[in-house]
């Protein structure tokens, strides 16, 4: 070489330019310039060959203690890289045999790690295509989701495998979460499906819960039970919504049934119709032979009583009572109540009233009426003034209370009135008299 100026055993300077020597396959190559003398540049690169020698020894470390030792194969490709263009004087051929040696430790424990990862794999595979036939679908999502996480951390088979198993396991997974998509359309179908069928059924028992047609009716519950025992699922929050429903509805007709059955026992031979008429008839006469216009009957008020709750069972039980009837037994109760009312305001004040002569306790009796009345009529136009200033919207609760109330006030008012012509014509009767009609008939 010309012009050397100082040579090395691992480089030279010439020119003023320090190169390292060529090795293996690669040339002589410039890898700095002098600075101050060429002892000193090449003292500079022999030390900064250390750098070189210790990322080598540093790799081969990393290699000796790693775990997964096939990912450090890219990193020594690198390396050979990196040496080749490091700018240092040294023994590179030294570091590139150490490189071999890893790759070749490297490709030995791959090729053994490929052959674990396509048994692995092989293992995985057959897992997920056990999934497929699982029936507890939510558990075989989670699963197969788990072995796709170790799938993935599972590293490269063999190369003679490598395309079928990885297509294989794709197609699997596809296939499975295909296979989910339509299980779970199917459900939704079967699910509405069912869901039709509750409301139907607990439309119908809606529709007779109130028939008076019982035996035919208490048949078509108990098919209904067994019909909604076998519905099918639906979800948890509205199964029992529904249920909460329709036994409500088998509560009502049941109770109804129950007393049926002993109102039966009274009247075996009769028919529902014939019973509901007998029962409420016998009601109504009963209460009507309570109301006393002569004395404060204090056991006829509490027969009353017991004959409401009667009447009330007996409406729950028949829904189809007669409403002239209704309205026979509503007067004659209202009047049993009323009349004990006014026996209590004439009583206030005229302890002693039952033994004056009839007479003088029907006129004491007849001027409180009017005077209750009077109130009665003066409340209700009070009532009726604040009813107006009211939303008259139906919706209102305010409204259809005071509604309610002022319905109540002049259904009483009525009642009143009538005892009041009964009082007056048994007055007139007495003295021998026609009574007049004096009363204001507004209500």
């Amino acid at each position: 070489m010309e012009n050397i100026q100082l040579k090395h055993e691992y480089g030279y300077v010439r020119d003023e330019e320090i190169y390292l020597k060529g090795f293996l396959d690669y040339p002589d190559r410039r890898i700095g310039q002098v600075k101050q003398s060429p002892e000193a540049s090449l003292k500079y690169f022999e030390d900064r060959f250390a750098l070189a020698k210790k990322k080598v020894e540093d790799l081969a470390f990393k290699v000796e203690d790693s775990q997964n030792k096939g990912s450090y194969l890219m990193k020594l490709i690198h390396m050979r890289k990196y040496l080749a263009n490091f700018d240092g004087l040294g023994d590179y051929v030294a570091l590139f045999n150490r490189l071999d040696e890893l790759e070749a430790q490297l490709r030995a424990m791959i090729a053994v790690n490929r052959v674990k990862n396509y048994e692995i794999k092989s293992a995985l595979l057959a897992d997920a295509e056990a999934c497929l036939d699982d029936p507890n679908l939510n558990e075989a999502t989670d699963r197969i989701k788990e072995i796709k996480l170790k799938w993935i951390k599972t590293g490269a088979v063999l190369e003679d495998h490598k395309d079928y198993i990885e297509k294989r396991f794709d197609e699997v997974y596809a296939e499975f979460f295909e296979h989910k998509k339509n299980v779970l359309k199917n459900r939704a179908r079967q699910i509405k499906g069912n869901l039709y069928n509750y409301k139907r059924i607990l439309y119908r028992a809606e529709e007779i819960k109130y028939s008076d047609d019982f035996d035919n009716a208490f048949a078509e519950f108990r098919d209904m039970q067994q019909e909604w025992k076998s519905g099918g699922k639906i979800p948890h929050k509205k199964a029992t919504q529904l249920w909460d429903k329709f036994r409500q509805v088998n509560d009502t007709f049941f109770t109804r049934y129950k007393q049926f059955k002993l109102y039966k026992e009274q009247y075996p031979e009769a028919s529902a119709l014939e019973i509901r008429q007998k029962l409420s008839n016998a009601m109504c006469i009963e209460m009507e032979s309570l109301v006393d216009l002569h004395h404060q009957n204090l056991h006829n008020v509490e027969r009353g009583k017991e004959l409401l709750m009667d009447w009330k069972n007996l409406t729950t039980t028949f829904r189809n009572v007669d409403e002239d009837e209704g309205e026979r037994f509503r007067l004659a109760s209202d009047k049993i109540f009323e009349i004990s009312y006014l026996f209590r305001v004439v009583k206030r004040k005229y302890p002693d009233v039952e033994h004056k002569p009839q007479e003088d306790q029907l006129r004491i009796k007849v001027s409180f009426m009017r005077e209750l009345i009077r109130k009665d009529e003066a409340e209700i136009q009070l009532a009726e003034t604040n009813l107006h200033r009211l939303d008259s919207n139906k919706r209102n609760p305010e409204y259809k209370k005071a509604e309610s109330n002022l319905n109540t006030q002049k259904r009483k008012l009525g009642v009143k009135r009538i005892i009041l012509r009964d009082l007056e014509d048994l007055l007139h009767n007495i003295k021998g008299q026609v009574r007049p009609t004096t009363y204001n008939r507004r209500y």
